[in-house]
């Protein structure tokens, strides 16, 4: 109680009376269908308004069983409530046109009574100034005439705050209704859960890409950067090279960031860059002037590989690369790339760092994600004095 008590001071409290004058102006358009309605019964004229009330809710109720208005009711509580009802995503079920038809005749329902009990409340909030004026000396309340007095400051304050309780009450009971009627059903959450699911998946493969290709150009392009200071006097023409090498890395690099970032933006789809086995060599010679003594065994049709797994097996070539330079410095890299006809193998060996094994796993752990995908296995540690990365991926199902 205290809180709702504290929550009338906010003006976010009262968006039930936009709401419902929102409600008021839709149903324009189907009002004298239900005036014709209650006219054409016999009864009592409060009767009646109450029959057309109804057939108004009825109506309206029909109405919310299409498509198009469930959408309008949506971004209506979105908008004019603050709820964050998602939007539907295709043609709606029959259960969900029924929720949302439900709600319709009840948001016409309460709007109605809301609005003409609120009317009677502001009327009665005139009740003092009809006796400050001194116009009249008594005044019919609950059917009797009541003599006007100095109660009727005290009884417009009690007015005035009912009206504002039933305003916030009516705020939170819009709230909770669309929400429970207008929000996805069970089959809607689970296709909003799998497209959840799919943008989760999509990040993190854009984060190893991001790990893979920019950290192996940077590792790469520090160690070259490096060598270059201390060869700058003594040997231009392999500054000029190393130089070149950097250059070449940092373009292929912006090249996967641009591709990224694109994706991140969700701009039109730019063609992807297309880093395979087949350009393994290029690696290896970049590695070899970073430092690496890289000797690189490739065995089998590389160039024959599906993309898929062509593409992943370069990805672990490179973070195995970038791992050595990384971890171990510049000494001897053996690499082994074997295409048979049922199975890719790839060997990435290297001495261990001085300081015993390596630490950092985020990469491997990239790796593991990716390898794991394509139903394959990894393996990195390691091997006495050598680290060890190993990588099978099968290239038919149930090998």
């Amino acid at each position: 109680m205290p809180g709702f008590l504290t929550s009338l001071a906010r003006i976010g409290s009262y968006r039930s009376l936009p709401y419902a004058l929102a409600c008021a102006v839709l149903t324009v358009p189907v009002s004298p269908f239900a005036l014709a309605a209650a006219v054409s019964v016999e009864a009592e004229s409060r009767v009646r308004a109450l029959l057309a009330l109804l057939a108004l809710a009825v109506l309206m109720g029909l109405l919310g069983l299409l498509g198009p208005v469930r959408r309008i009711g949506i971004g209506l509580a979105n908008t004019l409530l603050g709820t964050a009802i998602p939007a539907p995503d295709g043609r709606p079920g029959a259960r969900s046109r029924l929720r949302s038809g439900l709600w319709l005749a009840l948001h016409t329902a309460a709007s109605g009574l809301l609005l003409t009990v609120l009317a009677f409340l502001g009327l009665g909030l005139l009740v003092p100034a009809v006796w400050l004026t001194g116009g009249q000396d008594s005044i019919s309340l609950f059917w009797d005439d009541v003599p006007l007095g100095a109660w009727t400051v005290p009884f417009a304050v009690v007015l005035l705050f009912a009206a504002l309780a039933l305003a916030a009450g009516a705020t939170r009971g819009f709230r909770a209704g669309a929400a429970a009627l207008l929000g996805p059903s069970g089959t809607e959450r689970a296709a909003l859960a799998e497209r959840r699911s799919a943008v989760l998946a999509q990040r993190n493969r854009l984060a190893r890409e991001l790990h893979d290709s920019i950290g192996h150009t940077l590792t790469t392009s520090t160690i070259q950067a490096a060598a270059a200071a201390e060869l700058v006097e003594a040997d231009p023409a392999q500054v000029r090279r190393a130089l070149g090498t950097i250059e070449e890395a940092s373009r292929t690099a912006l090249e996967d960031l641009d591709h990224v970032l694109g994706l991140l933006r969700e701009e039109p789809a730019v063609k992807a860059p297309a880093r395979t086995l087949a350009e393994v060599d290029v690696l290896a010679v970049r590695a070899r002037e970073a430092g690496l003594d890289v000797r690189l065994t490739v065995a089998g049709p590389v160039a024959a590989l599906p993309a898929t797994v062509s593409r992943e097996g370069y990805r672990i070539v490179q973070e195995g690369l970038t791992n050595a330079l990384r971890h171990a410095g510049p000494g001897a890299v053996d690499v082994r790339v074997e295409a048979g006809p049922d199975r890719l193998g790839i060997a990435v060996v290297n001495a261990l760092p001085g300081d015993g094994p390596r630490t950092g796993r985020r990469g491997l752990a990239g790796l593991a994600e990716r390898v794991e995908a394509l139903r394959g296995e990894l393996d990195a540690g390691p091997d006495g004095q050598q680290w060890r990365l190993r990588a099978t991926i099968p290239l038919r199902a149930g090998t």
